[in-house]
């Protein structure tokens, strides 16, 4: 119920309402697969989700045969699944998907694309009219230059990203983080959430200028409120909600942007 939707996501629902192929780019931690499931939620759809994480494989992602009790019968994977119940599916870092998934996706990104199972005979699933499909990236097209932060992400060629209908989804700007920390923990003064949205997006300039290995999410750093308003103390809070997640290094740059924005005891 505290989700906040801004004015970002206003196309992407008119998107979703035309059945258009959505993928949204931009760095860890932005919202990007969030976005999808609160519109999801309030549109009361269920989702699945796959995540290209190296190991799904072809027949995680369409299917496969298997014996079961001595009779040879067949697994639908999640993409056949969420066409044939009316499912919107997320592909979560597609850039780090196999070619071989990418290449089944290429005729279901057809407007009314249907899925072709050669493993079945040629059968064809034919798409559920609430059926919608979502994908997540990190380097991929604007997001391209950063690839190097995200080690094996593929290469997604223009004609693949032309099937989609592509956003670039960017972290919520102080303003935006500050009433979603007011909305999340209400009992949050409003300059103390400046402050601790202050010192997210001073984290996350870190990371695009590359100071910083590791992104700084919402949820790092309502966990971070949270915490804070149960201990007291942001320097305690700090180390189960922050620094414990990151290297030494990225912990003291987070340590010193804090310092910056509060005073606390060492």
């Amino acid at each position: 119920a505290a989700y906040l939707f801004t004015e970002r996501g206003n196309d992407i629902v008119q998107d979703i309402v035309e059945n258009r192929r959505v993928m949204l780019i931009g760095h860890t931690g932005s919202g990007k697969t969030s976005f999808i499931e609160q519109v999801a939620a309030r549109a009361d759809y269920g989702v699945l989700r796959a995540n290209m994480n190296g190991q799904t494989t072809i027949g995680d992602f369409v299917g496969f045969w298997t014996v079961k009790g001595g009779e040879t019968i067949w697994v639908d994977g999640v993409l056949p699944v969420a066409m044939r119940e009316g499912y919107w599916l997320i592909i979560d870092e597609l850039d780090f998907a196999e070619p071989s998934i990418l290449a089944v996706l290429t005729a279901v990104l057809e407007p009314n694309g249907r899925l072709l199972l050669k493993e079945r005979g040629n059968e064809i699933v034919e798409p559920h009219p609430s059926f919608r499909l979502f994908a997540t990236a990190n380097a991929a097209g604007a997001m391209s230059a950063y690839r190097h932060l995200y080690q094996g992400a593929n290469l997604l060629n223009e004609a693949f990203l032309d099937r989609w209908r592509v956003y670039l989804f960017d972290y919520l700007s102080l303003e935006e983080e500050t009433e979603v920390l007011l909305r999340t923990l209400p009992v949050l003064t409003r300059p103390l959430a400046r402050t601790l949205a202050a010192i997210a997006a001073d984290c996350r300039a870190a990371f695009a200028r590359e100071d910083l290995a590791s992104a700084f999410s919402t949820r790092r750093l309502i966990d971070w409120a949270e915490l804070m308003l149960r201990t007291g103390d942001v320097e305690r809070a700090a180390g189960p909600a922050i620094y414990a997640k990151v290297s030494a290094d990225d912990a003291a740059l987070i340590r010193s942007v804090i310092r910056h924005h509060v005073i606390f005891d060492a």
